[in-house]
């Protein structure tokens, strides 16, 4: 699945969302019965500054290394306000990390390895790894009270465990020849680790912390982990 893709899926879901709870607000302030906590914070958008740490001497990272992750969650009010509330649901991210290498796979001991290895700039002229992962996503979200522009200061913390379904590298040598590869079986196909969230209305910061490693730990000599940090839209 290509980030065109998502995007574009994303841009199809909106509306429908919008209408459900436009529906749901006139339905509640018709009825006599005592309104239900919002359901909010539902959709997110984070555009994320992408990192890896723990490289091997020498590999050196372009500080522009980006990508996006988006969902839809469900989330579950605590109490009457919906000041305290949980959220479970699934999304979608892209990372891309720009580096001065490329991942060398070997056999040692009957066992494949993969390493990121450095390549001289007479023959690189820039190389990507793009990695692509579904997720599921689970915070415990608390905000405080509306003021009186009808907006909120909100923080989240969780995690989200994740199933790789696309990586690939990309090179473009000295000639301009660029070169696509998709074969990397070392790379972690269950990942999991932190989030957390903070902001005002509709923009957040985001982050998330990667606690297992970017290649499987039987496959690899080094250890990789990846976080990302960004701007979190939540539109509702």
């Amino acid at each position: 699945m290509s980030l065109r893709t998502a995007l574009f899926t994303l841009l199809l879901i909106i509306p429908f969302f919008s209408f459900a709870q436009e529906m749901d607000t006139k339905v509640d302030s018709t009825s006599k019965a005592p309104m239900k906590p919002p359901h909010q914070d539902m959709l997110f958008v984070d555009l994320t500054w992408d990192y890896l740490t723990g490289l091997p001497a020498g590999v050196e990272q372009k500080w522009y290394g980006r990508g996006v992750n988006t969902g839809l969650v469900y989330d579950h009010p605590f109490n009457k306000d919906g000041s305290v509330s949980g959220a479970i649901g699934a999304s979608f991210a892209s990372h891309n990390y720009y580096l001065n290498a490329v991942v060398n796979r070997y056999d040692s001991n009957e066992v494949n390895y993969s390493e990121f290895q450095v390549v001289g700039d007479t023959i690189l002229d820039r190389g990507k790894i793009s990695i692509n992962y579904i997720d599921v996503p689970l915070e415990l979200r608390f905000r405080t009270k509306l003021n009186e522009k009808g907006m909120r200061w909100k923080f989240a913390v969780g995690g989200k465990v994740g199933y790789l379904v696309n990586v690939h590298e990309k090179l473009i040598d000295k000639d301009g020849i660029k070169i696509k590869t998709y074969n990397y079986p070392n790379v972690t196909q269950i990942r999991y680790g932190l989030s957390a969230r903070a902001g005002y209305g509709a923009i957040m910061l985001s982050a998330f912390y990667s606690l297992s490693p970017f290649f499987e730990a039987a496959n690899s000599t080094t250890n990789q982990q990846s976080f990302s940090v960004g701007i979190s839209i939540v539109p509702f």
